[in-house]
């Protein structure tokens, strides 16, 4: 399939979600820099014969990324939206794709709290999540990275990302103004010391949370349908909420840090 193919495959999906089917309004994914993100984090890693799951990976575009260093029959997809899935099986037949019923307010609101992670069937060599847990709490997180590293092979790699809430954006794009994501939110008046040395926050429209434990967690609280919600973790603390991980910068022009496991002892 050829990269023009792939182009015209996602603007005939755009096409189909505008059509008003259920949840149109931001689902589809035209991201295409998911391969080039992971592979330069992972140091070049060979992909071809690799097993891989595209963890909350939309319709695939990370195919289109990868090209031919990635084999469809090698790659699985797991996603919220049983819509995007569906898209997914049409775009890419030979690839795998697999729906997650889990609750969540903005990509499954009809979903099953607590659901674990389907099992495929496979061990996987690699574990990829972008722009996933940017998405949920800290427990939420913990549970889920705890389950997909025990889908790995022996020798797997977990990689997703993170958003630091402290990282200059105009590092990755000198086009924005200096200044972090959540900066002036820090920076305006009555915001305590404790809240600005916190290691990471929930931002819910336009109200910013530091630590507040379980009390925003998608499983046991009702979102409501098309509220935007961003989860911030330090750079540091994100090392020691895993031990033994290792924790890379953003690569431009990406301004989201990337997480490195390995399996589970």
């Amino acid at each position: 399939m050829s990269r023009a193919d792939d182009a015209l495959m996602l603007a005939d999906a755009k096409a189909l979600f505008a059509e008003g089917r259920a949840f149109a309004w931001n689902l589809i994914s035209t991201r295409l820099t998911q391969f080039s993100y992971f592979d330069r984090q992972l140091e070049h890693p060979v992909w071809k014969g690799r097993k891989i799951l595209d963890f909350g990976g939309n319709i695939g575009t990370f195919l289109v990324g990868a090209g031919e260093h990635v084999a469809h029959d090698d790659y699985w997809c797991i996603d919220l939206n049983p819509a995007v899935v569906e898209q997914g099986r049409r775009t890419y037949p030979q690839a795998h794709f697999v729906h997650y019923n889990r609750y969540s307010p903005q990509y499954n609101p009809n979903g099953v709290r607590h659901l674990p992670i389907p099992d495929c069937g496979v061990k996987f060599d690699m574990i990829l999540a972008f722009s996933v847990f940017t998405h949920v709490d800290q427990n939420e997180m913990l549970e889920l990275v705890g389950q997909l590293r025990g889908m790995l092979a022996s020798e797997g790699v977990l990689a997703f990302t993170f958003f630091d809430p402290h990282y200059d954006l105009s590092l990755s794009d000198p086009a924005r103004p200096p200044g972090s994501a959540v900066g002036h939110y820090l920076g305006s008046p009555g915001t305590n010391k404790i809240a600005k040395r916190a290691q990471w926050y929930v931002l819910i429209d336009d109200k910013l949370y530091a630590e507040p434990g379980d009390k925003f967690c998608h499983q046991t609280r009702v979102g409501t349908p098309l509220e935007d919600y961003c989860s911030y973790f330090t750079a540091d603390y994100m090392a020691a909420l895993f031990p033994g991980a290792t924790v890379h910068p953003p690569i431009s022009p990406e301004w989201q840090h990337c997480c490195i496991l390995k399996k589970t002892e």
